[in-house]
Parts: structure tokens; sequence; C-alpha cells
């Protein structure tokens, strides 16, 4: 082994790593070492425990392992597909089945030999297990695939996957990693945390995570690497916070004339909870420091206008101010809505994205530059290096979590308005706070926890496939009554491996036959950013009864005349995502309704989890749910964006240990704030190999 090898080493130098297996293990986040062994298991087949088929009953929740007999697809009396695969063990035949994923049909083989896990199900006298978790052994093709102590007789650990990336190639990959790795862990926890808490040092842990002999075993491992994820971001939101305490930022007064004058000429009245929430932000903008403060609200509560409040309080002293949003769609939207209420104001807004043509562009630098315009709207383009804004004292940051961390460090640089900006991070999916007091531990928290007077209420509705055609019906009821609708579908386009409706065929089919004679548009992120802006601009304008899309109206889209959705394969969205696409709807003077509408078969943790969405409105009632069942990374999309997100710690569900790292962290930073004796030592070293490339920390 070569002494420099280590958990920066490119995954490439691991046996049976080529170049096409290399960029496969790319689209799982894998590019080295660190990555791989980071790359956790969803879940383990207990193979140490199988049962025989024929002792099978309803409702037991069981694995067994058999030989595929046989393997059909055939079209459902809906137009879906039922994929079914009988599978025989020495006692009897299980049968398999999934709904609308035809796709798998060529993984299964007869002859060969296959796990299956899940809950079984009785149907005409027959066992049956309906979308199991399973894996079928590939053929052996190398001795370190044949190696039985990897794939059976044990607690056996499910990656998640990609195309080119089989269960035994990677636990293989996984298995070599950590004998190269054996003797080369630094582990980033200090021994006397490790002695305190009677936890296994980082090796024996990713060891017992990956290869655990039994459950205690795994429990430990578990606990072990979930502490070292919260405590290293405790740290880091401590030291964040510690270096911002009195520093001093950009000097203001009492409000003026120009926040007067807009709430006055608003034809409605704030909230009790936007009065408080602008309180806290305004006291933080005078006090003297710069201003770090998370804004949560629901959708619709009214954040976008406590930010131009503020932004305007900043501008009538004098200053400048400058709102990020995380799509050109939502900056363009922000544009159009806070220029509006600024004409008559004399306030001067514009609005930037990458897309603004060259010509434009450079006018709004030079009228940003010479102070000639007061509040700029716009995309990451606003951070840009050529973007001078001399007088900046506010900044707006939307939908945070979509950013990465650079962006949120750099949209509070220091600025020539005499010290750093103030910084207002608004999020419209609602963050449990549990969550919020970890990744945004750096920031004062303020909360819009009211909706405005007179928002409508919204029907949500779980419909099948057979019932589709009343749901349109209801929706040309909609468009007579001169109401508007969206449609919205997980996919654009039809792709091999993908059995779902996509937003490219159906906005055909719909134009052609279910909406003939209305006015059809259709919305997704690839299209240019003129034509996004055309395409809204007609549907806001009412020109478009019938908007077909995908997520890109997620978040911020604002038609207060559209009064119904249908969302086709919810499942295939979370909680916040189907509460974010939900709440475009809802916001006129008109009762709106939503359909989610699905295949005649449902998992019943799918169905479990979009019944609680049409149980609940609120939308942190739901988030936490989301964050129950999916975790922080995937509900929130932090390991996507670059922030210090989580791989197995999930605070909800984590809360003691979250309690505990406070604790710890806390202690450690009072007997050692600068962590330069041995244990502050290591910690920071951990720290710069966790974050350093998002948030360099400066040697001690």
């Amino acid at each position: 082994m070569k002494p420099e090898f280590s958990q920066d080493t490119p995954v490439q130098f691991l046996k049976s790593v080529g170049p096409a297996r290399a960029r496969a293990l790319t689209r799982l986040g894998i590019d080295t070492v660190g990555d791989l062994l980071g790359h956790y298991p969803r879940r383990y087949f207990d193979r140490s425990s199988t049962v025989p088929i024929r002792s099978l009953r309803a409702g037991q929740d069981v694995t067994v392992r058999g030989e595929i007999l046989t393997a059909s697809e055939r079209r459902t009396r809906t137009g879906g597909s039922l994929l079914t695969v009988t599978l025989g063990d020495d006692t009897g035949v299980l049968f398999c089945v999934w709904f609308n994923q035809k796709f798998l049909l060529k993984q299964f083989k007869s002859g060969r030999k296959m796990m299956v896990s899940g809950t079984v199900q009785v149907h005409g006298g027959r066992a049956q297990v309906a979308h199991p978790d399973y894996e079928v052994f590939e053929p052996v093709t190398s001795n370190e695939d044949a190696d039985p102590g990897l794939h059976t007789g044990r607690m056996v650990p499910v990656y998640g996957l990609t195309s080119g990336v089989g269960q035994h190639w990677l636990r293989g990959l996984v298995h070599q990693a950590l004998e190269k790795m054996s003797d080369l862990h630094v582990d980033p926890l200090p021994a006397e945390l490790l002695a305190k808490h009677r936890m296994p040092d980082r090796r024996r842990a990713l060891e017992a995570i990956h290869f655990p002999t039994d459950k205690e075993e795994l429990a430990a491992a578990r606990d072990r690497l979930v502490y070292e994820e919260l405590f290293t971001i405790q740290i880091l939101m401590a030291l964040r916070r510690e270096s911002r305490r009195g520093m001093d930022g950009v000097q203001l007064g009492r409000p003026g004339d120009l926040t007067t004058r807009l709430v006055e000429g608003l034809p409605f009245q704030l909230t009790d909870a936007q009065r408080r929430v602008l309180r806290e932000i305004l006291a933080d903008m005078r006090s003297g420091q710069a201003m770090h403060r998370l804004l949560q609200g629901d959708v619709g509560s009214g954040k976008t206008l406590v930010a131009l409040i503020a932004a305007l309080f900043v501008i009538e002293q004098g200053h400048q101010a400058l709102i990020m949003a995380p799509t050109e769609v939502l900056a363009r939207q922000h544009g159009q809505s806070l220029s509006r209420l600024c004409e008559p104001l004399g306030i001067g807004v514009e609005t930037l994205t990458g897309s603004t043509p060259a010509a434009i562009r450079r006018s709004i630098l030079a009228g940003v530059a010479a102070g000639e315009i007061d509040l700029l709207v716009g995309t990451h383009a606003v951070i840009q290096e050529d973007v001078r804004i001399p007088r900046l004292a506010l900044a707006v940051v939307d939908e945070q979590h979509r950013f990465g961390v650079r962006q949120r460090g750099k949209s509070g640089s220091v600025t020539e308005a005499g010290g750093p900006a103030h910084v207002l991070v608004m999020s419209a999916t609602p963050i449990p706070r549990s969550l919020s007091l970890t990744l945004y531990g750096d920031l004062e928290l303020s909360i819009i926890d009211e909706l405005p007077a007179g928002r409508q209420p919204i029907t949500t509705s779980i419909v099948r496939e057979k019932e589709e055609a009343a749901v349109w019906e209801a929706c040309r009821r909609e468009i007579v009554a001169g109401r508007q609708v969206y449609v919205i579908y997980p996919v654009i386009e039809e792709t091999e491996g993908q059995d779902l409706k996509a937003a490219t065929v159906e906005f055909e089919r719909l134009r052609a036959e279910v909406f003939s004679g209305h006015s059809v548009a259709l919305l997704h992120g690839r299209l240019k950013a003129g034509e996004k802006d055309k395409v809204m601009g007609s549907f806001s304008r009412g020109e478009v009864q019938v908007l077909v899309a995908t997520t890109v109206v997620e978040v911020g889209v604002d038609v207060p005349n559209a009064t119904a959705m249908v969302i086709h394969n919810p499942e295939r969205f979370g909680l916040a995502q189907l509460h974010q696409l939900r709440g475009r709807i809802g916001r006129g003077r008109h009762a709106s309704h939503c359909w989610l509408l699905c295949d005649r078969y449902l998992a019943e943790e799918s169905f479990q989890r979009i019944r609680f969405f049409c149980e609940h409105t609120d939308g942190f009632a739901l988030a936490e749910e989301d964050l129950r069942l999916r975790g922080p990374g995937d509900a929130w999309g932090f390991r996507q964006h670059g922030a210090p997100g989580f791989r197995l710690a999930n605070p909800l569900r984590d809360a003691k240990l979250a309690h505990l790292c406070r604790d710890d962290a806390r202690q450690l930073l009072e007997s050692d704030p600068l962590l330069k004796g041995s244990a502050g030592n290591i910690v920071r070293l951990g720290l710069n190999s966790a974050f350093g490339k998002f948030m360099p920390l400066q040697a001690g």
C-alpha cells in the first residue's frame, strides 16, 4: 500500500475502477475514497436469517431467497404496466409484483438467484410481495465478486446505485477501500470525547456501518458517526457566530417616510407576525452590528413583503439593497412585483440574471455602481466579481438552501457603505426548529407563523388513474368560470428506465384532447429564459388557461387566479416539495383544489406519506414529517448544493444526540475558543477536512 493513499485519493486509484465506472460513481457523488466510505448503506439485508416461502403469513416483514422461475409484464386495464416475478425455493412459490416499472424486467432472468424483502400480502390464496426490496445475484465475474463473506450469511449492506454500478461490485469496492484505509484514519473527534461517551473510533465505526456483525454493533457505529456529523456542525456554527460577534455593520437610524408610505398604501393590513419579525429585523440593523438572520415562513405568509420593507428601510437612509433568488423565473417575478410596489415611491428596481443581454447588463451594472439603482434583484449573477454595489447595506437571500454556502458568505461581504452588509436569509420551505438550530446555528431566527387574512382553503384529494376523467372535467369547470389550472409532472421527457408520464408528451395530449378549445402552455427548466418569461407572462395575464409544468413552478410563482392543480406521480416528490407546489394555488379569492393523481397501486409507505400531505396544510408539520421520513439531505437538497449537510444524522430522530453535541461543543469552545489545544487542534483539522472547500477555516 502506497503511503500517500488517503481519503482524498481519487476513487479511480482503487482496483477495478476504470474511467467508465469512475464516471458512474461521480453520479453518486463519489469522487474520492472518502466519498466512497461516506456513501453509507441505505438499508441492510439480514441474510443470516431468511425464511422458507411455505412459512409466510400475511402481514409479516420477511426476507426470502430463491430462484427466479418466471418474469412477465402486461398492460393493466387503466393503461399502466404490471410486472410479475415468481420466486421459488424448495418449499413453495412467492409472487413479486411491481406497478409501472416495466424497465426492471430485463434484470429478472429465469434461473438466477434472487433475494427479496418486504411485507407479505395474500391475494387469491397466494403469497405476494408488492414493490419489494430485492437483489438479483449476478453471474460471478471475478474472485472479488465471489467472496461469500460480503454478500451472504450476514447483515449485508444495500447501497444507493446508478446505471453502471451494481451492488456486488460496490460492496467489494467499499471493502477494498476499508482495507487500504485501515491504518490511515484520522479521527476528527478527540479521544476524551470518545472515552466519555464510550464510542468506537472512526475506523471501527466505518467498518461496522458498512459491514456490521450484528444490529448492536451497527447501532453503536451509527451513533458515533451521527455524533461526529452533529458535533462538527455545532462547532462550525459556533465559530461562525463568534467570528461575527461585535462586527460593526452599516449603521442605520429610525424608519422613515418610504416604509410608512408603502405600508399605508397596501390594500391590506400586515399580520401581527409580519410586524413582529420586522421589529426584530429593524432592531438588528439599528444595533450597529452586522445582522445575520434567518426568516422562515410558510407558503404565502408574506416574507417577500417583509424583505421589501427592510430594503426600503436602508434605501430611505441613502443605501442600496439586493434580493437574490435561486431561479430566473422567481427572480424575474420578484423584480416585476417589487417594481410595481416601488414605482409610486420613486425607487429604482432592476433585475439581473445570467441570461440578461450584455448591453442591458452593462447598463444595469453602471446604474448600480453609480447609485442610481436602489434595489437590485436577481440570481447568483448579482454577486459576480464585476457587480459593484458601493452602498450595499442589506442582502436578502431567498430560498437559502438552494445556494451553496459560498454565496451566503459573499452576500454579506464588506462594502463601501462602511462595513459588511446586513444579511437576511429567507426560506419558503419551512424547516423544523431542530434542523434550523443545527444548520443555521450561526443565524438569529425569526418565524412568520401566521397567514394573511383571506387566504382561501385548498382541498387536497388522492385520485386514481381510473378517476382521471372526472378530474379533467372539474378542471374544465374552473376554466369556464374564468379561472386557471396547473398540471404538474415529475419529468420533462420520457427516458428509458422511467415509466412515468412526461410533461412534453402529456402536454400534446392535454392540448389536443383534454383541453381542446382552451389555451395550454408548457413550462420546464430546459426552456431558455426568454421562453420561460413569455410562458409565465401569458399565464399571469390569464391568456393561458392551463399550464403544464415540472417543478420549475415550485417556488415563488404567484398567479392568484389559478385555483386548480393536478400533480401526477406525487410519490415522486417529497412532502416539502408537494407543499411548495400546492402553494401556487389558493392565493386568490376563490377556493382551490389539488388532485394527486396516482397509479392504481402505491407502496404502503408512499400512500401513508401522501395521505399525510392531504390531511395537513401546515408547512412546519409537513417539514417535520419529511425530515422524519427522508432525512434532511433528501428533504432539502443540502447534499446536492454544497451546504454542510448530513449523510446519517437526522436532527429530529437524533434530537438527544444533537443536544449532547451542543453541550460538548460549548464546553470545548469555552475551554479552548481558538481550538489550539490538543483536543481543539484535532477538531479544527476535522473541520477543515469536512468543510474546508466550502468554508476554509484559518489554522488556529
